[in-house]
């Protein structure tokens, strides 16, 4: 007796459309470089000077900091938490380094990198903990952590700021050299900093096991994950990205007021979710991250060089955050329904 080959029954709708929703969340990155190409040709056609070197130069050398504190967020965020203290961790660590060249202009440049970091570094690991051992909502936690950050800021610097005289030549260049023609050493820093973090995302046992963390926390316990441990990590890592980027800040600005650092934490998130990191946790790239920045760099630089209202950035972040967001809850509830209907097509 011939036994007739199984066929497969045809998809539900549900499911087509969640197959759909998936190519289009695996797709992110590369419509973020799309409508990159479309917000350049847009904006060159009206001021060619927009794809001058000078030009393509500084919007490269703005986003330094924004992708160094995007990959810490995207991190964080990999795991299903927030971090909004980083921006005043920025602040606290560029007002260290800065006192520290302060009180002592001879000392090591390379040192006193080291310093920002550790400091930031310092302040992620206290949310670490603070999050894992007193299970406190990350964004309540970090939050109340911004505020703190901020206190100390003032509380270090004695109600000073920092001058630009203050800060060694040598420590200004890397805004401004750099070994590669026109690339200033930050830009290498935060690039090279990104392309370091990727990669460990996508090839390394850790990596992967923050992804599964973040998809599913109790089937991670359940499997012998250290989610502990991983959380801790994440929100280190977080933390010496906002000292890279402290350090960063200090280099580029010379000037270090108590206020520094403000609201960049909500620049980071913004670009993290736009480059397609889950607030969901477990789905995201580094690669998604970096894109996001560069179009964002590209938008806040368009705006100025076509002359409109630097308060029309908000609206198109603002904008672009809102449709990454409904976008990724849409995707998220359409996996739930295919798993429920179609258990078989559950990733």
């Amino acid at each position: 007796m011939r036994t007739l080959p199984a066929t497969r029954s045809p998809l539900t709708w549900q499911a087509r459309i969640g197959l759909l929703a998936r190519q289009f969340v695996h797709a992110r990155e590369a419509s973020i470089f799309v409508l990159l190409a479309v917000v350049t040709l847009a904006v060159w056609l009206q001021a060619p000077r927009f794809l001058s070197v000078a030009n393509i130069r500084g919007i490269f050398l703005a986003i330094a900091l924004l992708l160094v504190l995007a990959v810490g967020e995207t991190v964080v965020l990999l795991g299903r938490n927030f971090d909004l203290s980083i921006g005043s961790t920025v602040g606290l660590s560029a007002m260290v380094a800065g006192l520290v060249f302060k009180g002592d202009a001879g000392i090591s440049e390379i040192l006193v990198f080291v310093i920002a970091v550790t400091v930031g570094a310092a302040v992620g690991i206290t949310n670490g903990l603070l999050i894992t051992y007193l299970r406190v909502p990350s964004i309540v936690l970090t939050l109340g952590m911004l505020y703190l950050v901020s206190g100390i800021t003032y509380i270090v610097a004695h109600g000073n700021q920092v001058n630009p005289y203050n800060v060694p030549s040598g420590f200004v260049s890397l805004s401004i050299t750099s070994p590669i023609d026109g690339i200033p050493w930050i830009v290498i820093i935060a690039f090279a900093f990104a392309a370091i973090m990727g990669a460990a995302l996508r090839w390394t046992r850790h990596g992967r096991s923050l992804y599964a963390l973040g998809s599913n926390p109790e089937a991670a316990q359940l499997r012998g994950l250290p989610a502990r441990r991983l959380v801790i990590a994440t929100f280190a890592l977080s933390g010496a990205a906002a000292g890279i980027g402290g350090a960063i800040y200090l280099s580029q600005y010379g000037l270090v007021q108590i206020d520094a650092g403000s609201g960049l934490e909500l620049q980071a998130i913004t670009a993290t979710i736009v480059g397609g990191v889950s607030v969901f946790g477990g789905s995201g790239t580094i690669l998604g991250a970096a894109a996001a920045c560069i179009l964002l760099g590209a938008i806040t630089n368009g705006i100025a060089v076509l002359g409109y209202s630097p308060f029309l950035q908000d609206t198109v972040f603002g904008g672009l955050l809102v449709i990454a967001v409904v976008a990724n809850s849409v995707s998220r509830k359409i996996d739930l329904a295919r798993s429920l209907v179609r258990p078989e097509l559950k990733s």
